[in-house]
């Protein structure tokens, strides 16, 4: 007899080892006190991914592929040995706070015909993700995002529906699309709803497991309360068209999958055209690579010059957010990895630190980005709890202020942008 527990947190994985590293980090410390269990799907990622959570995290169940099997189809090997009463899958680029996890399951329990849920999403800036919530896409609310009107019309609720902008995005509401980087889902409804369409590769088998659940008598809820950081498709950063084309594929599936032909004619017709012409611009792109890559080369080589790269790099000018001690690591690590980035001082958390280098405290941040025209913030991990992370760059999201990460381990520095790997000091 299998043991029912209270959630099981499926995470699938490729290629993005240090965003896993942070996520794991961020999910063991919010199921602490919870009975669950986390299984990583791995889609056969040629980074280290799969020793790291060997090596960091051995309680947690690996599953390796063999090839890259897809979202869909790897999310349905991790729901097929799940033994939670809730199920949450979550993105690898994703960070969530101490209290996220509990608070989703007390919200499930006091709604009784929630069969799913999703949180607010920001971006690891702090700037609110529109994906956060969003609609069925019938024709007309897809041919209206296909063509950009979504984004061009926003203001007006019969452009804007995708995205469900009619909603407040501080209130809880009823929506119809779950995000697939959060699917907080009830467990016992995948036995009625079936599970992820595997015919979905990429993006899609969130809209569709979403309409599915709506169809089977059970609303989705949007819940605010609950802030996450979600850096935003890493995986598809690395390749934006191919990520293009399956969206717009997936669109297609699920068109013919749940709607009448005759009425998503009109979608039909603009989606066939634009994969092609976005394939044959890819096609084009890496001949072009091919034939410049020399001359490409040479010019990047000039622009790693000192006194041309001083004319049009902006000095970076950071604090460090963190406790006295971890300070003064993080600022050695960062000088000995050459980190061009003038550091003012220390941000500290507690009122009453008496540490070195301080400027100021967590409730002064606003404050001290201006004083200092700061370009970045760095936090310790070490020091300082997710949930006031993700408060505090949400307050500061309109300064245009990049927001870096520091880990328990200390070994990266972690941005929406890149990854910054940190090298010990000379002992010597």
């Amino acid at each position: 007899m299998i043991e029912l527990i209270d959630l099981s947190v499926i995470i699938v994985s490729y290629n993005v080892r240090y965003f896993l590293e942070l996520c794991l980090s961020s999910v063991v410390k919010a199921s602490k006190d919870i009975p669950s269990e986390i299984i990583v799907i791995d889609n056969n990622s040629s980074d280290d991914s799969c020793s790291m959570v060997s090596t960091l995290y051995p309680h947690i169940r690996l599953i390796r592929n063999t090839c890259n099997e897809g979202f869909a189809r790897a999310c349905n090997q991790g729901l097929r040995l799940a033994k939670g009463e809730f199920v949450l899958l979550l993105n690898p680029d994703t960070l969530i706070d101490e209290n996220s996890l509990k608070c989703c399951i007390n919200f499930m329990h006091s709604h009784s015909l929630a069969g799913a849920m999703g949180v607010k999403m920001l971006d690891g800036d702090g700037k609110y993700l529109r994906e956060s919530k969003r609609a069925i896409p019938f024709p007309m609310t897809a041919l209206f995002k296909i063509t950009g009107m979504s984004s061009l019309f926003s203001h007006f609720t019969l452009f804007s529906r995708y995205y469900m902008e009619h909603l407040d995005n501080n209130r809880t509401a009823e929506i119809e699309v779950l995000p697939g980087a959060f699917m907080f889902i009830r467990k016992s409804i995948l036995g009625i709803t079936g599970l992820m369409d595997e015919k979905y590769f990429m993006y899609g088998e969130d809209i569709d497991l979403s309409f599915r659940i709506i169809k089977a008598g059970y609303k989705i809820y949007y819940y605010p309360e609950i802030k996450i950081i979600h850096f935003k498709g890493e995986s598809a950063r690395k390749s934006p068209i191919n990520s293009t084309i399956h969206f717009y594929k997936a669109m297609l599936i699920f068109a013919e999958k749940h709607f009448n032909k005759k009425k998503f004619l009109p979608i039909y017709f603009m989606i066939k055209p634009a994969i092609y012409l976005i394939s044959f611009v890819s096609l084009f792109k890496k001949t072009l690579m091919l034939i410049s890559s020399p001359f490409s080369r040479f010019f990047l080589s000039l622009a790693e010059l000192p006194f041309i790269k001083n004319i049009f790099t902006k000095p970076k000018v950071s604090v460090i957010v963190s406790e006295n001690d971890t300070y003064d690591r993080i600022k050695k690590l960062t000088e000995k990895s050459g980190i061009k980035s003038k550091i003012k001082g220390r941000v500290s958390i507690l009122q009453e630190d008496a540490g070195e280098e301080i400027i100021g405290t967590i409730s002064q941040l606003n404050e001290i980005i201006k004083e200092n025209r700061l370009t970045e913030i760095i936090f310790s991990l070490k020091d300082i709890f997710t949930s006031q992370i993700i408060e505090l760059i949400s307050r500061i999201a309109k300064s245009g202020i990049k927001i870096e990460l520091v880990p328990e381990g200390e070994n990266f520095i972690l941005s929406s942008k890149n990854v910054l790997l940190l090298k010990e000091p000379d002992t010597g």
